[in-house]
């Protein structure tokens, strides 16, 4: 009776049990390209599963494919969601996903998050006015007194966070950013060099403004809570699994496929 009975169980007993999947939850916007951006026609998902070795059906980008080969070397499945960032910014806070990017680093962030020791992009932080505006650059006291324009909720350096004197009149959008200097109610624009000229090349308008100046470079990494569970094996996994793509071909790959 005992040699049946365990003859049972053991008919029972799958073979082999496979390790509990690895899942990371992460959010992102698409308004900032070519980093991250939607893809031409694309329907938009409320939230997308996508296991190694598939990729998004609406988002696309250079940061976007760091993010998920990296992920997906360490055999992370990842649930995504494009939002924009103040609501990828809410859940981070409320613990509805894991980690968000592109993030730069912050003092006020900085407080409160954890980073990634792998960056997926970077950037230079640049100043655009009229094509005809006479003002002169030095750095960013070149700014004091005037009214600057920048997308609301974006991070752009602890320059500008720690400068002072300048009116800086909060936006919408990157394109609403430039369609009120040309109403001549912001006298400047600060934002990403590739992102910004990526949006002026894309609507046919780059040839209205210059660039008259930069205040450093910006590094984006994965950002994540510094009191969430999980929260620095998920920053370590990002970490390694860019290793890996280093290792092997898979960076330079997607470098000079966004180059």
């Amino acid at each position: 009776m005992k040699q049946l009975l365990s003859i049972i169980i053991a008919l029972c007993i799958p073979l082999s049990v496979s390790a509990a999947e690895r899942v990371v939850r992460l959010a992102t916007l698409t308004d900032f390209a070519p980093y991250c951006f939607r893809k031409d026609y694309s329907a938009h998902l409320a939230k997308e599963v996508i296991p190694p070795g598939s990729n998004s059906l609406q988002l696309q980008g250079y940061s976007w494919d760091i993010v998920r080969e990296s992920f997906h070397a360490m055999e992370y499945t990842i649930e995504l969601r494009v939002i924009p960032w103040s609501r990828s910014m809410h859940y981070l806070k409320t613990g509805k996903v894991d980690a968000i990017f592109p993030a730069n680093k912050t003092a006020s962030r900085e407080q409160l998050f954890i980073f990634s020791r792998k960056s997926v992009d970077r950037t230079k932080m640049v100043v655009y006015t009229p094509a005809k505006s006479e003002l002169q650059w030095r750095d960013l006291s070149s700014l004091k007194g005037l009214q600057v324009g920048a997308v609301g909720g974006w991070a752009y350096g602890r320059k500008w966070e720690d400068s002072h004197g300048i009116k800086k009149v909060l936006m919408d959008t990157i394109l609403q950013s430039f369609q009120v200097m040309d109403k001549k109610r912001v006298d400047a624009v600060i934002g990403y060099e590739q992102v910004y000229d990526y949006v002026l090349r894309s609507n046919g308008i780059a040839a209205r403004y210059k660039k008259i100046g930069q205040f450093g470079r910006v590094v984006e990494y994965l950002m994540a809570r510094k009191d969430s569970a999980g929260a620095e094996r998920i920053v370590l996994d990002f970490d390694s699994g860019h290793h890996r793509l280093e290792k092997s071909a898979g960076l330079e790959k997607i470098i000079q496929e966004w180059q």
